[in-house]
């Protein structure tokens, strides 16, 4: 690791220690891979049509990260939730982490946004079969 890499990264780490203890904070090495091997989806709008119409709720942000053919970061955001549009929520998700949840009203503070802890979303079984009174919500865009 050069100095400049190490300079940026106890900047990094000195920043969030500002708010998060040292057991919050990890400082392991990341995997490295070449940028030529990845590929960015990002759909700033999705639902374009249910924005115009006005179906908030409906609209998402969404962020896909590949790296040689294979998915490894997913993230939908939705800015405005069917129970109270001055809340969102974003979902994120790696194959070695787990998916997560993480809520947002309009009217936190930056440190209580920064305070803000992942909710931890269960794998569901693909063989079980789901209740009788299981809602299940499907979406379709065209």
């Amino acid at each position: 690791m050069n100095s400049k890499h190490e300079e940026r990264k106890d900047f990094i780490t000195n920043s969030l220690l500002k708010t998060y203890t040292a057991e919050e904070v990890s400082v392991e090495e990341f995997e490295t891979f070449n940028t030529k091997d990845a590929a960015v989806w990002i759909d700033p709008l999705d639902g374009t049509s249910d924005f115009v119409k006005k179906n908030l709720p409906a609209v998402t942000v969404l962020i896909g990260l590949s790296i040689n053919g294979n998915s490894r970061l997913g993230v939908v955001h939705n800015p405005f939730k069917k129970d109270d549009e001055k809340n969102s929520i974003t979902y994120y998700a790696t194959a070695e982490h787990g998916a997560y949840s993480l809520d947002y009203h309009n009217s936190m503070t930056i440190e209580e946004t920064l305070k803000r802890t992942p909710t931890y979303l269960e794998p569901f079984d693909h063989f079980e079969e789901p209740a009788a009174n299981k809602e299940i919500k499907v979406a379709a865009s065209l």
